[in-house]
């Protein structure tokens, strides 16, 4: 007797009275065997060999598990429990699978191995051919003692190793990207024929199988400088190895153990350090000096478009349906029915506020922008009015029935004010199927019983018309008495003594 069997008989001759040991006896099992199983749910049966009766079903694809392994030694449990179902249909959990591979590695003698990737040396670009770009990020102790977080943008001329950082508080937008770049040529003096990014959303929106979506800023730029833009991938030291040094290089020599003040007082400084430090140390893999290289390059590099004077970048973001634009990660209002408008605006930061303009540069509105990310950073005036609806409703409505119940409109519209639109909704349908007239006597009687709901006018008319085919009569709004008999209701009083003999007769029964 195996598994469920045996406990499955331990627990039929344990309800029959049996002891213990008559148990083992009469099973031919051992008395720990019945110990174990002697006090345990069928639940706790369940939990307990569940694992085990799935490992065992998997035997069934022993085979077809280490062929896996032996193929593709960097193969994962993850993939083993995929494949599994992809290609048997047979489901198990990755946690079962993961104990099973690790079995079969020990078993068999399997280990696993990362693919290693070959590398081959670059050969060395010519001069003024390229700039490297990367993004980086670092966590500044500040003057009050907490952390700021700073972004880093770092270029970096291939064939001199001459290198240009900027550093900021916020991330990088396709705007800031362009003002730093046109920044970064001012001090190089010139610009090479390419630039090499990483797939980084500020610079690109989509690959497109090679034909690359710029964003709008970036496209821009490419056109006025006629740069050719080199978008290689993530974390590919052969593409753009030489800047990722170059950021890892930032982070330690110049940003580690520095105190943070503010922007400017940062970036003035790392222009010190790179004309001292970064630019004018002989760089480990040429051997040379990047600033006297750099020299040489520098005449090799293209003019400025434009003359000395760095154009400013015009920001644009696309109007939402919901009246919102998206900037730096967080959402901005812009007044009600922009959109149906204007399908983008211009926005400008400048001093910690957001001014939101029409391409054409007319003022739209402004907002002080949020330090949060993910916000909703909305003006009141902004809001849809949506008690214009509703004012122009009722007072349709008042006008239709003579002005005669103005009061009654208003004391719904305080009473009910979340649902007035409805009641005043209602009130028409109700003026519409049984006339004005009606629906004031109606109202009339609404007043009287200080009931202010259209559902109540609803009701009575209904009432009042199943009650009697011929013309309903026609009440004065402000005629009828409070104090009208016909819809009080007076009921019959017993006199006292009665109770009083009542009790008596149940007190004599006992």
């Amino acid at each position: 007797m195996k598994g469920y069997s045996v406990y499955n008989a331990i627990q039929q001759l344990k309800a029959k009275g049996f002891k213990k040991a008559t148990v083992a006896r009469q099973l031919d099992i051992n008395r720990r065997t019945v110990d174990r199983y002697w006090d345990m749910s069928v639940d706790e049966y369940e939990a307990r060999h569940s694992d085990v009766r799935r490992k065992q079903s998997m035997d069934e694809y022993q085979k077809t598990i280490i062929d896996w392994l032996t193929s593709y030694p960097s193969l994962s449990s993850a993939q083993v429990c995929d494949w599994l179902k992809e290609n048997y249909d047979a489901y198990f959990s990755e946690r079962t699978v993961s104990r099973y591979v690790k079995e079969l590695r020990e078993k068999f003698n399997l280990p696993k191995h990362a693919d290693k990737r070959t590398y081959e040396a670059v050969p060395e670009l010519p001069m003024g051919k390229q700039v490297q770009v990367d993004f980086g990020e670092s966590s500044m102790k500040n003057t009050s003692g907490n952390y700021t977080k700073v972004y880093t943008v770092a270029f970096l001329l291939s064939h001199s190793r001459y290198k240009y950082v900027e550093l900021q508080s916020r991330p990088f937008t396709s705007a800031a990207l362009v003002s730093a770049c046109y920044r970064c040529f001012a001090y190089f003096g010139g610009m090479p024929e390419e630039m090499v990014f990483d797939q980084d959303s500020i610079v690109c929106v989509s690959e497109n199988a090679g034909d690359i979506v710029f964003t709008y800023e970036f496209e821009k730029f490419r056109q006025s400088c006629g740069m050719s833009i080199y978008m290689c991938r993530g974390a590919d030291p052969q593409s753009k190895g030489k800047i990722e040094n170059t950021v890892k290089y930032v982070k330690g020599n110049f940003i580690a153990n520095r105190i943070y003040i503010d922007d400017e007082s940062l970036n003035a400084s790392c222009i010190k350090w790179l004309a001292r430090t970064a630019n004018a140390k002989i760089h480990g893999t040429t051997k040379k000096i990047p600033a006297e290289e750099f020299k040489l390059e520098r005449e090799t590099l293209r003019p400025l478009p434009g003359g000395p004077d760095i154009p400013k970048a015009n920001i644009c973001r696309t109007v939402r349906k919901d009246n919102t634009i998206i900037y730096n990660s967080n959402r901005y209002t812009v007044p009600y029915d922009t959109y149906n408008k204007f399908d983008e605006v211009r926005i400008e930061d400048k001093d910690g506020t957001l001014y939101i303009s029409s391409l054409e540069g007319l003022p739209i509105c402004q907002h002080r922008i949020s330090t949060n990310r993910g916000v909703l950073v909305q003006n009141i005036d902004h809001k849809r009015d949506k008690s214009t609806a509703i004012d122009k409703l009722q007072s349709s409505i008042d006008e239709q029935l003579g002005f005669a119940a103005t009061g009654f409109l208003e004391s719904i519209r305080e009473k009910k004010s979340r649902y007035a639109k409805d009641q005043f909704r209602m009130i028409q349908a109700l003026i519409d199927l049984y006339g004005c007239e009606s629906c004031l006597d109606a109202a009339a009687f609404c007043v009287r019983s200080k009931l202010y709901s259209a559902n109540t006018m609803k009701d009575y008319l209904e009432h009042i018309s199943f009650q009697s085919d011929e013309p309903l009569e026609i009440f004065s709004f402000s005629g009828i008495p409070l104090d009208d008999v016909k819809y009080h209701v007076t009921t019959e009083k017993r006199p006292l003594s009665e109770y009083m003999k009542v009790g008596e007769q149940n007190v004599n029964t006992y």
